[in-house]
């Protein structure tokens, strides 16, 4: 009965806030964007539209000359002498695009310093527009790379790569199938949320500056409103992962159902309340906070949303 009483109250205010969703706000792609864990200030009542990136069919074709030379640098990164290992990564970078069909197929499970190189230069030359020749390489044999590459494809916010996100959401690497939900929500789906849940509540301190960095892109009312409704007679730990996401996905005429949590009794509910409040009015997360300062805070905010 208390369950359904929580739902028939969260479905209320469902349509209280339904308004500025139908009139073309707040939909994935063009919401609030909160504030990432770097710290840097955005409001998140300003619409940001989201640009489609011109899609590659083909890397740049390197010059046969140029593509020894990118092989020969590639192999300075097993190098003892740090001052080599830079120096080639900063050479390779300087080509371009073209070096990533020869660095890929380098990326290995062997745990030798290669990895870190190699993800350095691939980090510095592929953009969105790589999106579709990145989903070519996503039967590779090396965890690494697949890690990796479904980390990525998540930053590009991408509705054209999402059914290869969906079937990531199988993989049994908890963390390629994370990468995969989190690419997902920020695009407004919620196949893989529970995944995310879960990474959120056990795993934040390794994941939540890239939540910070992916989800802001889908911020809007329906992206949020299911978690809501999913947190709503959940248990404290289960609302504290949910809200660790609604920070960067709710927007502000949400607020009435914030409420909620910021009158928890319970301390890490109340932080975490805290905390979405002030990322989703343009304010850094305070991950350490007293639990006086968070009482004192939660009124604070009660007066303000």
């Amino acid at each position: 009965m208390r369950r359904s009483l929580t739902r028939f109250v969260v479905s209320l205010a469902t349509l209280a806030v339904l308004a500025p969703c139908q009139s073309g706000q707040g939909q994935p792609g063009q919401g609030q964007s909160g504030e990432g864990q770097s710290g840097e200030r955005q409001d998140p009542g300003k619409q940001k539209p989201t640009a489609t990136a011109k899609k590659l069919t083909a890397w740049p074709k390197l010059k046969k000359t140029k593509s020894k030379a990118a092989r020969a640098k590639a192999m300075q990164f097993r190098k003892r002498k740090a001052e080599l290992r830079e120096k080639a990564e900063k050479q390779l970078i300087a080509i371009g695009a073209g070096v990533a069909p020869i660095l890929i197929p380098m990326v290995n499970d062997r745990h030798d310093g290669l990895n870190e190189h190699l993800f350095a230069v691939l980090e510095a030359v592929i953009t969105p527009e790589h999106a579709a020749l990145l989903a070519r390489e996503t039967k590779r044999p090396s965890l690494e790379w697949r890690r990796y590459l479904m980390r990525k494809l998540a930053t590009f916010h991408d509705a054209d790569i999402a059914p290869i996100m969906a079937a990531a959401l199988k993989d049994k690497d908890g963390d390629i199938a994370f990468y995969a939900g989190l690419g997902l929500l920020s695009l407004g789906k919620h196949d893989g949320l529970d995944t995310v849940l879960l990474a959120a509540k056990q795993r934040w301190a390794e994941f939540g500056p890239l939540v910070s960095k992916v989800l802001p892109a889908g911020r809007s009312n329906a992206t949020a409103m299911p978690i809501f409704e999913k947190i709503a007679s959940a248990r404290p730990t289960d609302q504290m992962a949910g809200l660790r996401l609604l920070r960067y996905l709710m927007v502000k005429d949400q607020g009435m159902l914030l409420r909620k949590y910021l009158k928890s009794s319970d301390f890490t509910v109340k932080r975490e309340a805290i905390n979405t409040a002030r990322v989703l009015h343009g304010e850094k997360a305070l991950e350490k906070l007293a639990s006086f300062q968070a009482i004192e805070m939660a009124k604070q905010w009660l007066t303000k949303i």
